[in-house]
Protein backbone atom coordinates (compact mmCIF):
# COMPACT_ATOMS: atom_id res chain seq x y z
CA UNK A 1 0.00 0.00 0.00
CA UNK A 2 0.86 3.49 -0.90
CA UNK A 3 1.41 5.48 2.30
CA UNK A 4 1.51 9.02 0.48
CA UNK A 5 -1.38 8.39 -0.87
CA UNK A 6 -3.22 6.56 2.42
CA UNK A 7 -2.37 10.01 4.05
CA UNK A 8 -3.44 12.14 1.40
CA UNK A 9 -7.16 10.55 0.90
CA UNK A 10 -7.10 10.57 5.05
CA UNK A 11 -6.38 14.04 5.32
CA UNK A 12 -8.84 14.67 2.42
CA UNK A 13 -11.53 13.17 4.03
CA UNK A 14 -10.93 14.64 7.47
CA UNK A 15 -10.89 17.72 6.08
CA UNK A 16 -14.64 16.71 3.97
CA UNK A 17 -16.45 16.14 7.18
CA UNK A 18 -14.92 19.19 8.65
CA UNK A 19 -12.99 17.25 11.50
CA UNK A 20 -9.72 18.23 13.00
CA UNK A 21 -6.89 15.56 13.15
CA UNK A 22 -8.06 15.85 17.16
CA UNK A 23 -11.63 15.08 16.13
CA UNK A 24 -10.50 11.89 14.21
CA UNK A 25 -8.33 10.68 17.03
CA UNK A 26 -11.37 11.11 19.31
CA UNK A 27 -13.59 9.31 17.41
CA UNK A 28 -11.49 6.79 16.32
CA UNK A 29 -8.38 5.70 19.52
CA UNK A 30 -5.95 6.48 17.65
CA UNK A 31 -2.97 9.17 18.87
CA UNK A 32 -3.31 12.06 17.29
CA UNK A 33 0.20 12.44 16.49
CA UNK A 34 0.19 8.84 14.57
CA UNK A 35 -2.90 10.51 12.69
CA UNK A 36 -0.07 13.53 11.58
CA UNK A 37 2.11 10.94 10.91
CA UNK A 38 0.27 9.06 8.35
CA UNK A 39 -1.43 11.83 6.55
CA UNK A 40 2.27 12.91 5.58
CA UNK A 41 2.86 9.49 4.46
CA UNK A 42 5.65 9.14 7.13
CA UNK A 43 3.99 5.84 9.24
CA UNK A 44 4.89 2.80 7.75
CA UNK A 45 3.13 0.15 9.95
CA UNK A 46 -0.59 0.20 10.56
CA UNK A 47 -2.98 -2.71 11.87
CA UNK A 48 -6.25 -2.89 9.59
CA UNK A 49 -8.66 -2.60 12.52
CA UNK A 50 -6.69 1.24 12.66
CA UNK A 51 -7.66 1.55 9.09
CA UNK A 52 -11.61 0.10 9.62
CA UNK A 53 -11.96 2.49 12.35
CA UNK A 54 -10.60 5.35 10.33
CA UNK A 55 -12.83 4.47 7.04
CA UNK A 56 -15.69 4.23 9.41
CA UNK A 57 -15.10 7.94 10.77
CA UNK A 58 -14.20 9.49 7.48
CA UNK A 59 -17.43 7.90 5.88
CA UNK A 60 -15.24 6.24 3.40
CA UNK A 61 -14.29 2.52 2.19
CA UNK A 62 -11.17 0.79 2.84
CA UNK A 63 -10.45 0.32 -0.61
CA UNK A 64 -10.50 4.10 -0.96
CA UNK A 65 -8.04 5.00 2.05
CA UNK A 66 -6.04 2.50 0.37
CA UNK A 67 -6.53 4.15 -3.13
CA UNK A 68 -7.87 0.55 -4.60
CA UNK A 69 -10.61 2.97 -6.10
CA UNK A 70 -10.97 6.33 -6.47
CA UNK A 71 -14.60 5.99 -5.35
CA UNK A 72 -15.20 6.70 -1.84
CA UNK A 73 -18.81 6.00 -0.70
CA UNK A 74 -18.64 2.86 1.93
CA UNK A 75 -19.76 -0.40 -0.16
CA UNK A 76 -21.97 -2.62 1.85
CA UNK A 77 -21.49 -6.26 1.79
CA UNK A 78 -24.47 -7.77 -0.25
CA UNK A 79 -27.12 -9.90 1.89
CA UNK A 80 -26.00 -13.08 2.16
CA UNK A 81 -28.52 -15.54 0.23
CA UNK A 82 -31.08 -17.91 2.36
CA UNK A 83 -31.34 -21.21 1.19
CA UNK A 84 -34.45 -22.73 -0.64
CA UNK A 85 -36.08 -25.15 0.83
CA UNK A 86 -36.22 -28.15 -0.94
CA UNK A 87 -38.88 -30.78 -1.36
Amino acid sequence: MDMEVLGKRIRERRKHAGLSQMDVAKQTGIIQGDLSLLERGKKHALWVDTLERLADTLGCSLDYLAGRTDDPSPHKRPRTRKATPVG
